[in-house]
């Protein structure tokens, strides 16, 4: 090869990728997109897929392996250390991949640090069928407000003005969050009227395919917040 020309192609360093994509809320919601980028892949992880499920999205991976149970730092470690066998790694998650999703942020974060390219597939999300369920084709003259609890729970402030969701909201059910769920619950009884509506979520998933659907008021719902989980979400509609 002369000086000043260029690499011959056997010679150019393939880029090493990172498909990130997930089944939705059902492995039946995988999208032909998902199927076709995870059949390029040499090796294919998932946090919250087991081997030889009745589904057929692992199957259907050239190489497949549950990592269901490690740590989010475990799980993004496994999937680096892919790389140094393979050039085309692919991660299955659920919702859409980077909506309130702390795993696949955080390997996002650990590829592009190791200078690994990474495309996100996307898919229905828990917003997607909270939309359909409740029907909300219109929302509030003043918008929605989308609220990750987990995020939020200890500077919390209600705009009544507004719908809002609050994502995540089995958080405040979680041990030593007592401060920030009495605050929560007051905070409603502040903030709205004692009959205005509130709606806790349930989305079918891969883990609940019926899922559940919970109306309340604003007064009741003391009584019902035992009920919500890691996976509800609550809706409070604005205060016309």
């Amino acid at each position: 090869m002369s000086r000043g020309s260029p690499p011959a192609r056997s010679e150019v360093k393939k880029r090493k990728t990172l498909i990130i994509a997930s089944f939705g809320l059902q492995p039946k919601q995988v999208t032909l997109e998902t199927l076709a980028g995870l059949k390029r892949c040499g090796l294919v992880f998932s946090h919250c897929l087991e081997r030889g499920g009745k589904d057929l999205l692992t199957r259907s991976c050239p190489g497949f392996v549950s990592l269901r149970g490690l740590s989010l730092a475990g799980t993004a470690a496994k999937v680096k250390k892919a790389f140094s066998s393979f050039d085309t790694v692919g991660f299955i998650t659920y919702g859409n991949p980077f909506f309130l999703n702390a795993t696949a942020a955080l390997i996002n974060k650990e590829m592009a640090a190791a200078g690994i390219n990474v495309t996100v597939l996307p898919a229905v999300s828990s917003f997607d069928s909270i939309v359909n369920l409740l029907d909300l084709n219109k929302f509030s003259l003043n918008g929605l407000r989308l609220v990750d609890m987990a995020a939020a729970m200890k500077a919390l402030r209600f705009t009544p003005e507004m719908d809002t969701l609050f994502f995540v909201a089995g958080d405040l059910n979680l041990k030593g969050n007592g401060k920030c769920r009495s605050a929560f619950l007051g905070g409603l009884e502040e903030n709205y009227p004692a009959g205005h509506p509130v709606t806790v979520i349930n989305c079918p998933t891969i883990e609940d395919d019926a899922g559940r659907v919970i109306k309340t008021t604003v007064s009741k719902f003391k009584t019902v917040f035992p009920k919500v989980d890691i996976v509800s979400t609550i809706l409070v509609p604005a205060v016309k």
